[in-house]
C-alpha cells in the first residue's frame, strides 16, 4: 500500500498530490462503506431468512392445537423459541375467520447489531418475520384409501360394524385414539362378503391393488354415494400395501415408524412437520354403514397412520391408528364451514 501510495504522489506537483491523497481517502472511504454495507445487509437478510423459517414451524406448530387459543399459543411459543438464537422474540395471536379461533399468526422478531455501519452513526435494526395459518375443514379430494372407517358399533347389527366408533361430535363421527383400528377385515371377522374396502375408483382386484398403493384418482366429497369392494381380496391387499409401504420417507421427516411420523400430546396423535406425504399417512372415508349392494354414504373423513397387517392367511386385517392433523393437500377440497371430522391447516401468509 505504501509504495502504491509513494507511486501516486511521487508524481506531479504538491497541489496535485494532495488532491490525489484527498481523493484516494476518499475513495477508501466509500469502499469500505460498501463493504461495511455489504456485510451489515447480508446479517440482515440470514436473519430475516432464519425468522421466517421459525414462524412458519411456529405457526405449523400452534395451529394444529386450535381452536383450543391457550393450547397453540403455547405450542408456537415452545416451538419457535427451541434452538432460536438468543434475543429472539415471538409473538402468537390468535383470531377468527371462518370459524372461532381458526387463524394463528406468529411474529418471530430478533435486534441484529452492525459492524461496519457504527461507523456513520448506526447501531442496527430489529428484524421481524410473520406467518399465518389456518385450521380448515378437510371437504374431501383424491388420493383417498380404499376402505372406510364405519360410523357405527352395533353390536347386535349383522352389518359390517367398527369397535373404534365412539359416537359423534358436532354431528362429526369420533373415533378413538391411541388404539389400533381395523379397517379391513380378514375372513371370519363378519357375516357376509364385506370386509371393509370400498370400491373408489371402479371394482376390480387390480384397480383396488393400485388404489391402496397410489391413492384414488377421483375427488371423494362429503354426501357422496359409494359402492362396496366385496370379497376378501387378500393377495391384492398385501400387493398394494407392500408397494406402497416400501416407498422412502419423505424428505424431512426421519423415517416411516410411528414414532418417526407421530407426535403424541395427551394421548392425541399428529403428524410431525414434514412428515405430511410418509406412504404411512393415509386419507379413509368415514361411512354411514358397508352393507352390500347397498350404496355407503360418505359422512366424513379421517387421517389415518398405516400400522400394517395383523393376523395371516386369508384371516389377515389391516389396522390404522386415528391422527389429527395433516397440511394442505394438492387434491384436497377445503371449506371453514362443513365440518368433516378432518381438519387440515393452510400456511395463508
Amino acid at each position: 500500500m505504501r509504495s502504491f501510495l509513494s507511486g501516486i504522489l511521487g508524481r506531479g506537483t504538491a497541489a496535485e498530490r494532495g488532491q490525489a491523497l484527498a481523493l484516494f481517502a476518499m475513495g477508501l472511504a466509500g469502499f469500505i462503506g460498501l463493504v461495511g454495507l455489504s456485510v451489515d445487509m447480508g446479517q440482515i437478510v440470514v436473519a430475516r431468512t432464519d425468522l421466517q423459517k421459525l414462524a412458519d414451524s411456529a405457526t405449523l406448530a400452534g395451529v394444529q392445537d386450535l381452536p383450543n387459543a391457550s393450547s397453540a399459543t403455547s405450542s408456537a411459543n415452545t416451538y419457535g423459541k427451541a434452538g432460536a438464537a438468543a434475543g429472539t422474540n415471538i409473538s402468537v395471536t390468535i383470531s377468527q375467520t371462518y370459524g372461532s379461533n381458526d387463524t394463528i399468526e406468529v411474529t418471530a422478531s430478533r435486534r441484529v447489531n452492525y459492524w461496519f455501519l457504527k461507523a456513520v452513526g448506526l447501531d442496527g435494526m430489529t428484524v421481524s418475520a410473520r406467518a399465518k395459518a389456518r385450521a380448515m375443514n378437510y371437504a374431501g379430494g383424491g388420493g383417498l384409501l380404499p376402505w372406510g372407517f364405519i360410523a357405527s358399533n352395533d353390536n347386535n347389527s349383522k352389518l359390517l360394524q367398527n369397535t373404534c366408533y365412539t359416537g359423534q361430535s358436532g354431528g362429526v363421527p369420533t373415533f378413538q385414539q391411541g388404539v389400533a383400528c381395523t379397517i379391513k377385515y380378514g375372513a371370519g371377522t363378519n357375516s357376509g362378503g364385506d370386509f371393509g374396502a370400498l370400491s373408489l375408483d371402479g371394482s376390480g382386484a387390480s384397480v383396488y391393488r393400485d388404489t391402496i398403493k397410489n391413492g384414488s384418482t377421483k375427488t371423494i366429497k362429503v354426501g357422496d354415494k359409494i359402492d362396496s369392494e366385496t370379497g376378501n381380496m387378500q393377495g391384492p391387499t398385501d400387493q398394494g400395501l407392500s408397494d406402497r409401504l416400501a416407498l422412502p420417507a419423505p424428505t424431512g421427516c426421519p423415517g416411516n415408524s410411528y414414532s418417526d411420523v407421530l407426535s403424541v400430546t395427551n394421548g392425541v396423535a399428529s403428524i410431525r412437520p414434514g412428515c405430511e406425504n410418509s406412504p404411512r399417512i393415509g386419507i379413509i372415508p368415514v361411512v354411514d354403514k358397508i352393507a352390500n349392494p347397498q350404496k355407503s354414504t360418505v359422512l366424513g373423513f379421517a387421517f389415518v397412520y398405516i400400522n400394517g397387517t395383523t393376523g395371516s392367511g386369508g384371516g389377515t386385517k389391516v389396522d390404522v391408528y386415528f391422527v389429527k392433523y395433516v397440511t394442505e393437500l394438492p387434491k384436497g377440497v377445503y371449506t371453514g364451514t362443513t365440518a368433516s371430522g378432518a381438519t387440515a391447516v393452510k400456511l395463508v401468509e
